[in-house]
């Protein structure tokens, strides 16, 4: 799966000029990866993903968009454990800084178009994180529709990390509140 374009535009440089002149095709998890490490605020954090696009010009990756599972099991009215079937999640998405104004609007929007011709979409859900500044910009400029803020929610930290999984009691380490999230959804019908 790839999209193009239509018509040559004249190089660039080094970098793009014009979101129109990337290229967006599937990708290895190990190269999305190598992209999140990078660019993404998370850097080495695991996560899971069912698909991975990459944003390429002049044969270079620029950037990194992955699909997976929404990691919440109910998001009403959408989707509960029973009928999440068909629902996907942004689970990443990070571009070199050089790469010009809309291209991760543009990106997503061809990831999307592909992700679509692949597999069938009910919806698909994505956050910004207010804890880094991140307000779903990106998203709104795609379609998302904007459904507020995540609930609050504590992560515990033990020899400051986040203990992802397993027993609290007895263990030292500290709750600390965890940033809210914006939280954007886009239905298909």
């Amino acid at each position: 799966m790839v999209e193009q374009l239509t018509i040559q535009l004249i190089d660039g440089g080094s970098i793009p000029t014009s979101p129109l002149q990337l290229r967006v095709e599937v990708i290895n998890k190990e190269m999305a990866h190598n992209i999140f490490r990078r660019w993404h605020y998370l850097g080495e954090t695991d996560f899971i993903s069912t698909i991975d696009f990459g944003a390429s010009f002049d044969n270079r990756c620029v950037g990194a968009l992955s699909f997976g599972s929404p990691n919440a099991k109910e998001l009403y009215p959408y989707f509960d454990r029973h009928t999440q079937e068909g629902w996907y999640e942004i689970k990443r998405l990070a571009m070199e800084d050089e790469c010009p104004k809309n291209s991760e609007s543009r990106f997503i929007g061809i990831a999307i178009k592909l992700l679509r011709k692949a597999v069938k979409v009910r919806g698909i859900i994505t956050y910004a994180d207010s804890g880094v500044g991140h307000e779903g910009i990106i998203y709104r400029a795609t379609g998302f529709e904007y459904k507020g803020l995540t609930d609050k929610k504590s992560d515990f930290w033990v020899n400051g990390a986040i203990q992802q999984r397993g027993k609290t009691k007895g263990i030292y380490g500290e709750w600390k509140p965890r940033s809210q999230k914006h939280l954007y959804v886009k239905v298909y019908g």
